[in-house]
């Protein structure tokens, strides 16, 4: 009884520091050589016992066809650090995992669903049986296929359009997911995605809390801004709903940033924006890629006095 309580006590430690990677990313995976038998450019690999899969934005959306663009230090790479922070605290204990060591194999994502998708085929490779009856080795011998490391849970992503994308694919293989910044109240449906966790409330939260603040503000007319994808328009969404329910607000126009921004779209948002100078307040559902060329937008048109945006967690909770 006493060993298995000591078990219990010490898994159970495991699980908080997993956790707590989780929640504490809520934290570079620069271009690393190629190694022999990795065909993944921006990976890092880290061999143990038991490997976690990671996902992490570490480089933005990429422009004129390239998959990655420039790094992200706050959403990425401080991510990333939080990671490699707990699977060394939990390594360099004797106590939690005694004679077990966690590895990793953490992807980035650039930002892209699409190629989210194509590096989380990884996770599931030591899961597909691959026949080899027809392959033969020159020798006339049978070749040796080595399989790469299985992962037993995969920590992120951070956008809710990636979450999606990926948790259709671990699902079928039953690999946990847990995200640390995932908000789209989509991923609440646990029939759809009963190994998907996250350490972050749905939007829903805090579309009530934007609706509160309006409304306490005594802003009665708005109009809305959405990256396209989930997390933008469902957070829109979220809120156009809630102002319905609590009443007494109204929505001027909602505008929506195509996934692929085209040249001068930014600034054609602000001019329509610009429209209506009654609808001063602006609720704005987007990824920080297209704040900050949004609000550069706003600058060009000499109108940073003009708006009052109120933005959701993904520019509320930035430094800079």
């Amino acid at each position: 009884m006493t060993l298995q309580v000591g078990l219990v006590r010490r898994w159970k430690d495991v699980f908080c520091w997993v956790l707590l990677l989780a929640c504490y990313a809520s934290i570079t995976l620069a271009a690393k050589p190629k190694m022999p038998g990795h065909t993944h450019l921006n990976s890092i690999r880290i061999d143990g016992d038991i490997s976690l899969g990671g996902l992490f934005p570490v480089h933005a959306r990429g422009n004129d066809g390239k998959a990655c663009g420039e790094l992200k230090k706050e959403k990425g790479i401080h991510r990333l650090e939080a990671m490699l922070f707990a699977l060394d605290r939990i390594n360099n204990d004797n106590e939690l995992l005694p004679n077990v060591t966690l590895g990793a194999r953490i992807l980035d994502t650039c930002s892209r669903d699409t190629h989210a998708l194509e590096q989380s085929l990884t996770f599931v490779q030591a899961l597909i049986e691959k026949d080899s009856t027809d392959v033969k080795c020159l020798s006339g011998g049978p070749p040796i296929i080595t399989k790469p490391e299985r992962v037993v849970g995969v920590i992120g992503a951070s956008a809710s359009s990636v979450s999606i994308m990926v948790a259709n694919i671990l699902r079928l293989f039953k690999i946990p997911q847990v995200s640390y910044a995932s908000t789209a109240p989509e991923l609440s449906d646990n029939t759809r995605y009963d190994f998907f966790s996250r350490v972050v409330p749905p939007d829903t939260y805090q579309a009530q809390a934007m609706v509160d603040i309006v409304k306490a503000m005594r802003w009665n007319y708005v109009s809305t801004v959405a990256s396209e994808g989930t997390y933008g328009e469902s957070g829109v969404e979220a809120f156009i709903q809630k102002s319905r329910e609590d009443g007494g607000l109204c929505i001027s126009q909602s505008v929506k940033i195509q996934r692929e921004p085209r040249v001068g779209e930014f600034d054609k948002i602000i001019h329509r924006l610009s429209e209506n100078p009654n609808a001063r307040v602006v609720i704005i559902f987007a990824n920080e890629d297209d704040i900050r060329h949004l609000l550069q937008a706003a600058k060009r048109a000499n109108q940073t006095g003009h708006f009052i945006w109120v933005g959701s967690d993904s520019w509320g909770s930035k430094i800079s």
